[in-house]
Formats: structure tokens, C-alpha cells, sequence
């Protein structure tokens, strides 16, 4: 199955999770994205920059799609969670884990060839598979984010005298915060604190409300210290007049110390923080609404002196040093190298090109908060464009994989309000869904400083993303995160019981449940542990459970739900099926797609597109070429192995863009 074409030595592949080519186009046409435009300018891509992407479309099973250029029924992955059938019902796989895919990826085959890679990040590469590659993590959204020793934190500081409080952030086990190590991450229902600590998300498991599920992204969560602020006692070098707080750090287990000054003797407009009141020097600290640089402290961490970087950065101080808020950022274990393979790499990074902040995520739809966050953003990007580049110099490489989260963030962050009739605010949230685009464009434009005459580049995404119409509720079926019990109990296929004040699914009485974005699963005696249909019921109950999908009206407007749904033969023309699939695989209409996960890859919606981006620029590859074909993801795998001249994935069932490609005699001149 190996090529002889061999137009690239090297192969770049950059992706912009939620990246949608119908934004992208507007904001080229507006003048923006100068980097993108350059990549249609002098590559190739397609009328609408966009490419048929997979379903779900959901993060996992698209960028395993890119990694193996085979389809879902192939590779196995099937949403952000996974199910095999047979388990219990509520009994679902972490989607990003290496493990789950059953299809050989390009990095294998290429190393097959003795070609080597390197994987930044990129979903469902880690745990390692290959020693011919390096792995910067790709066990969730942002890199490294295991990688923290402290939770991020606000500290409230009133001048008093008061015992200090420590408010943990919610624990929500969340499926971005799931450790992917030797064994495949299962989670029920109910997960231990200690095994799983969250992001931003719930776990997966009951959904009775709309904010149960996906939509507490939504929800940001800090810890919180409010600490008393006291005239400065027993200093070496506090100056006349400052002002004093103890701050608790490391989960707790250790204080630091901050003194509040004055640089004018009476306007407090600085924070600097100690580890010993008796310290000649701080170890770093903040002026008033503004960030620190990076502080390097060093915590006992299972009993070991560990170094560590964190900042701050002050939310609001009063000039009469009676009251202080400021952020404290998830603190990074600098000897780190759990999540990077080789395990050096971790902590090579961190001394060649510093410490990588995470986004921050205390508070969310305010202007404070929103542009604290950006800036976190912007900063994390730019670490990611030196750390790449470090490793593109000094290591060994063929094939460059990445993936990069800040749009979809953003997405499902502020995407439903961009709209006027949706917030008085949808300027500013139309603004902040601009910036994080300008940001991958500057990502992209560093990159492109990687073409060469052997160097092809392709930007993809794995979908687009929707904002929720105002004219519309959330129907309670399609969220990816766990079983939605609301409308499938409303039809009568799904009963609930009370235990003890909690509602839990009764199994007896249930005959099917909607798991996932986009499934539905009989409750079959035979196959499911707890199930109660018998197998001769089976086929009257699918058909009988499409009827009522189709039938099914909003209440607020009248209008169908569904889209289509299909049985399980049927979906076998979507690239579904199989043991991760369910029963049923439906779909729901444009306006009622909860930002991406439950729609049509295709679908748009009020100027947004759930559609996936692709465009190629580089060796071998036409310029300002735009294709008449179809391009679908599948393609993209096959196309960088045609390239390079490298071995084709074994489970391969894409074909080559040849049509994005210049002929042989063109570039052998």
C-alpha cells in the first residue's frame, strides 16, 4: 500500500478544534485572518474551505478519523465517551484513550517506515503506541492539564481579624480531568474524588435537566480563600505603612505570605508574595489590575521538595489596602513528565521555553473575567508556538500532529450569546469569538514559517460549532454527557426511581435509554446486564422508538426534533455501527443542535456551520487551487502518506486528494 509520489519530506498537521470555515470566511472577507488567507492564496482547499467531518461531531471520534483515515465503525470511537456493547448501560470509556482505537494510525505506519513523529496534544494519541514517536500529552483539552500540583484559586482579602477560610472548587469529575494512563478510563455514574477531579464539566451520568450535562461547561469553578488583610508584624523588610496576608497554598498544606504596599506611601497598588516573612526577596508579585511574571516556588509534594511555577494576577485592590481579590493559577509541577513520552521531554520544555499557563476559569460572562481569560489564552498559544518550535529544531522528525482547543472553548462558551436577541452583550461576545480566531491565525502564521520546499502543511478542524437560537430551548436528548433521561421519559422508554432523595434509573422498568450525543440503546435482556426487553421485541421497539423520535414536537414551538434517525443497519452509510454503537443513531434539526455535538456535520445555522475546516498549502500541493470534489475527512490520512511516500494505515478507507496536488513533473523540475 506505499506511494512512490514523495513530494514532502515532512508533513505538518494543525488542528483548530471548532474551527468553522463559514466564520473563517467572513472574517477573511473583512479584512482578518491574513494567515489564512495566505494558506488559500498559495494552497489548496475548497469553495467553502470546509470538508465532510464524521459523526458524531464531536472531538474524539473526528480526530481519530485524522489520525487513522478510517471511519467511526472502524476505528471505534464513537463520541466523547465510549460505550461497548455488552457493558452496563451507564458504564462508559474515556474517548481520548489510545487504547480504545482499533485502526492503525498514520504515526504507526510511519513508523513502520522508520519515520518518526511528534504528537502535541493531539486527541487520542496517549497512552504511547510507538517508541519511533514523541507524545506531548493528548488526554484532554489543554496540554498538561494533570500537570498541576495546586488548583487554581481567588483569594478574597478584607481587612479584619478572622479565621481564614478555604472553599474547594465544585468536584465535578470531569471527563477532560480523566487520567489515561495503562488501563481505559471507566466511569459510571459515581466516581471517587481521589480518581477523577474536573474541568469545567460534569461526569457522565444522569441528565434530567439541560444544565446537568454539556451545558455546565458553562459553569466556571476556583477554589476560594478569604483571608483576613492585618497590619505587617515581624518583617525583615516591610516598608512603613504595609500591610499583611496569609495565604494558604498547596492544597493547604503550606502558607505564603503577601504583603500589600504602597508605593507612594499612602495608594496600596502592589502585592508581593514570600515564602518566609524573614525573606530577603519576594518571590514575585502584581501591581494592581495586572499580571505577575511567572513565580518559581518550590512545594512538598509527597514529601519531596518540588519546584513549581504559578502567577497571579489582581482582579480589584482598594487604594486603602482594606480589601484585595486577585487569581492564582493552577501552580506546575516543573519536574513534570507523566503526560510526555519520552518522560524528559516534560521537563525539557519547561527549561528551554518556561512554564505553560492553562486557561484560567474562576469566573465567565463578565468583562473582567473574559478578558483575564483571553489573556490566559493568548499566552498559553504562544507558549505552544515556542514549545513546538523547540522540538521541530531539535528533534528528529517527519510527521507533526497538534490539536489546539481555544476555539471550541470559546465556542461553548460564548457562541449562544453572539446573537442580539440572545444578550444586551452580544457585541462584546461576538468581539471575544473574533479574538480566539485572530489568536489561531497568529498560531497558524507562526507555523507557516515552517514551509519549505519538502514541507507540506494542512489546517484542519475536527467541526464547526452553532450558538443555540434565541427562538429555541434545548430539547433534553442529544447530550454527550451521560444518559438524557427528558424526553425518552417523556415518551415512557425511560422510568426513574427515587434512592435515597436521588432520582436513579429503574432498569426493570425501562426500555431504553438515550446515551450519548447521539444513541439510543434497547434495554435487551441477553446483552445488557440489567436489561429487561426481550430479544423478539427488539425490532418492533427500534421501529417503534424512530416513530416516536419523528413524531416528537418541541413544546415551545411546534416544530420536529429529530432530524432522522437510523436503526443499526442503517447506519453503516454514516460510517456507524458496531460494537460502540447503539441501537439507534439519531440526529437532531439545526436549530435545535446543542453548539456541535448532536447535528449534522454539514448543518448551519444563523451564519455559524457545524462544518469541519481543510486547507493545504506546501510541497506537492497547487496554488490557489480550489477543488470541485468532495473532500472528506478519510481523505486526509491517505493524502499525507501519498506525500511522504509512507506506508498507508492498515485500515485506511480514505482515498488521496489528487486533485489538490501538482503532478509529478511539476515539482521534480
Amino acid at each position: 500500500m506505499a506511494s512512490s509520489y514523495g513530494a514532502a519530506k515532512k508533513v505538518m498537521l494543525l488542528g483548530l478544534d471548532g474551527a468553522d470555515p463559514a466564520l473563517i470566511k467572513k472574517y477573511i472577507a473583512a479584512g482578518k485572518l491574513p494567515n489564512l488567507k495566505r494558506v488559500i492564496e498559495q494552497g489548496a482547499t475548497t469553495p467553502g474551505l470546509d470538508m465532510q467531518g464524521v459523526l458524531p461531531a464531536i472531538t474524539p471520534p473526528n480526530w481519530a478519523t485524522l489520525a487513522t483515515g478510517a471511519w467511526p465503525n472502524t476505528h471505534g470511537i464513537t463520541c466523547f465517551w465510549n460505550h461497548t456493547l455488552g457493558n452496563a448501560l451507564d458504564m462508559m470509556d474515556y474517548g481520548w484513550n489510545s487504547e480504545l482505537l482499533q485502526a492503525e494510525t498514520v504515526w504507526a505506519a510511519f513508523a513502520r517506515a522508520g519515520k518518526k513523529s511528534i504528537l502535541f496534544n493531539y486527541p487520542t494519541a496517549w497512552p504511547p503506541t510507538t517508541e519511533q514517536a514523541i507524545y506531548v500529552d493528548g488526554t484532554s483539552i489543554y496540554t498538561n492539564l494533570r500537570g498541576y500540583i495546586d488548583y487554581e484559586k481567588v483569594y478574597e482579602c478584607q481587612a479584619g481579624d478572622f479565621p481564614i477560610r478555604e472553599i474547594p472548587h465544585v468536584i465535578d469529575n470531569s471527563g477532560t480531568d480523566c487520567r489515561v494512563e495503562g488501563d481505559i478510563s471507566s466511569l459510571k455514574a459515581e466516581i471517587s474524588k481521589d480518581e477523577y477531579e474536573g474541568y469545567g464539566y460534569t461526569q457522565p451520568g444522569l441528565v434530567t435537566s439541560v444544565e446537568d450535562g454539556e451545558l455546565s461547561a458553562d459553569i466556571p469553578n476556583a477554589d476560594q480563600v478569604i483571608t483576613p488583610i492585618k497590619p505587617a508584624t515581624g518583617w525583615k523588610n516591610a516598608p512603613a505603612g504595609a500591610r499583611e496576608v496569609v495565604l494558604p497554598v498547596n492544597s493547604g498544606q503550606a502558607r505564603r505570605y503577601g504583603l500589600l504596599t504602597a508605593a507612594d506611601g499612602k495608594t496600596y497598588n502592589q502585592i508581593s508574595i514570600y515564602r518566609s516573612k524573614q525573606d530577603e526577596q519576594a518571590l514575585g508579585g502584581a501591581l494592581a489590575n495586572e499580571w505577575s511574571g511567572w513565580i518559581y516556588d518550590t512545594f512538598t509534594v509527597n514529601g519531596k521538595d518540588t519546584p513549581v511555577a504559578y502567577k497571579i494576577r489582581v482582579l480589584a485592590m482598594n487604594p486603602d489596602g482594606s480589601s484585595l481579590t486577585f487569581y492564582y493559577s493552577f501552580v506546575l509541577d516543573l519536574t513534570g513528565g507523566k503526560y510526555f513520552y519520552p518522560a524528559e521531554i516534560g521537563p525539557e520544555l519547561y527549561a528551554q521555553v518556561g512554564p505553560m499557563l492553562q486557561p484560567v476559569n474562576y469566573d465567565r460572562l463578565n468583562p473582567l473575567a473574559d478578558s483575564i481569560l483571553l489573556d490566559s489564552v493568548r499566552e498559553m498559544y504562544q507558549w505552544h508556538v515556542e514549545a513546538i518550535n523547540y522540538l521541530l529544531d531539535h528533534k528528529e522528525w517527519d510527521l507533526f500532529y497538534t490539536h489546539m482547543h481555544g476555539i471550541d472553548m470559546f465556542n461553548h462558551f460564548y457562541l449562544d450569546y453572539i446573537f442580539p436577541e440572545a444578550s444586551v452583550e452580544y457585541e462584546r461576545y461576538q468581539e471575544l469569538i473574533e479574538q480566539i480566531y485572530e489568536i489561531s491565525d497568529d498560531f497558524v502564521g507562526a507555523m507557516l514559517q515552517r514551509l519549505a520546499a519538502d514541507t507540506t502543511i494542512i489546517i484542519t478542524s475536527d467541526h464547526g460549532g452553532v450558538g443555540k437560537n434565541p427562538a429555541t430551548e434545548h430539547p433534553l436528548i442529544g447530550d454527550m454527557w451521560g444518559i438524557n433521561v427528558g424526553i425518552m421519559g417523556q415518551l415512557g422508554y425511560t422510568r426513574l426511581k427515587d434512592v435515597s432523595g436521588k432520582p436513579e434509573i429503574d432498569w426493570a422498568n425501562t426500555k431504553a435509554v438515550a446515551q450519548r450525543a447521539t444513541f439510543i440503546y434497547i434495554n435487551l435482556k441477553g446483552r445488557d446486564p440489567q436489561g429487561s426487553v426481550e430479544p423478539d421485541e427488539y425490532d418492533k421497539l427500534v421501529e417503534k422508538i424512530i416513530d416516536d423520535l419523528y413524531s416528537y414536537r418541541d413544546p415551545h414551538t411546534g416544530r420536529r426534533v429529530v432530524a432522522f434517525a437510523m436503526n443499526r443497519n442503517d447506519m453503516e452509510a454514516v460510517g456507524l455501527g458496531g460494537p460502540n454503537c447503539g441501537d439507534i443513531f439519531y440526529i437532531l434539526e439545526p436549530e435545535f443542535t446543542r453548539c456541535h455535538g448532536n447535528g449534522l456535520s454539514n448543518h448551519t445555522l444563523l451564519g455559524c456551520s457545524m462544518k469541519a475546516l481543510f486547507m493545504m498549502v506546501g510541497a506537492g500541493v497547487k496554488q490557489g487551487e480550489i477543488l470541485h470534489r468532495r473532500v472528506r475527512m478519510v481523505d486526509v490520512v491517505p493524502t499525507i502518506c501519498h506525500l511522504t511516500a509512507a506506508p498507508m494505515p492498515r485500515d485506511v478507507e480514505g482515498g488521496v486528494i489528487y486533485q489538490a496536488l501538482r503532478e509529478k513533473e511539476s515539482y521534480t523540475d
